[in-house]
């Protein structure tokens, strides 16, 4: 079950950094991105803080 919670944390680390190359400048894919970098930022993050929780308690 551990594994699982690691590979969560991991996974919203990739997320908030392809929020974060989507809104570098819209020089990805454009200015209209903003918006979908801004979701994926806030779902990295909330993955990250979830998944750092429940690693810390011991995995209850």
């Amino acid at each position: 079950m551990k594994k699982n919670k690691k590979i969560l944390f991991v996974l919203g680390i990739l997320i908030c950094l392809a929020g974060a190359g989507l809104m570098f400048e819209g020089a990805i894919l454009g200015e209209t991105t903003a918006n979908v970098a801004t979701v994926l930022g806030i779902t990295g993050i909330g993955l990250i803080a979830t998944q750092k929780r429940t690693m810390n308690n011991g995995g209850e």
